[in-house]
């Protein structure tokens, strides 16, 4: 069973459901870091895995030059990674289909 708590920042004051992010608690609702809580809770969000659930991008690739994932640019016709700008090594159907999403489209 998940860990609940009353938030205590004034714009808040939710019962919430916390989750750790870099050994910091913070409200599930506000997104503001809970410093009321002790270690003993912080250990047992551990052993809970109440962590932060990260969302992919939209069309995420992972590079295999600087092994970030996120999703590319097109600079020219060439499909580049958004970090370290090398090519990447994809499929050519699959290269096809981004170009015209990232051509079309802003928020990809």
């Amino acid at each position: 069973m998940a860990f609940s708590t009353q938030c205590t920042h004034k714009s808040c004051g939710q019962l919430t459901t916390p989750y750790l992010d870099n050994d910091t608690i913070y409200c599930s609702f506000c997104d503001q870091p809970l410093t009321h809580l002790t270690s003993f809770v912080k250990n047992q969000m551990k052993v809970n895995k109440q962590f932060k659930v990260k969302t992919p991008a939209a069309f995420a690739v992972k590079c295999s030059s600087c092994n970030k994932d996120d999703k590319p640019i097109l600079k020219g016709n060439d499909i580049v990674c958004s970090k370290c700008f090398s090519p990447l090594k994809l499929s050519e159907p699959f290269k096809i289909m981004l170009r015209e999403k990232l051509k079309t489209s802003s928020d990809i």
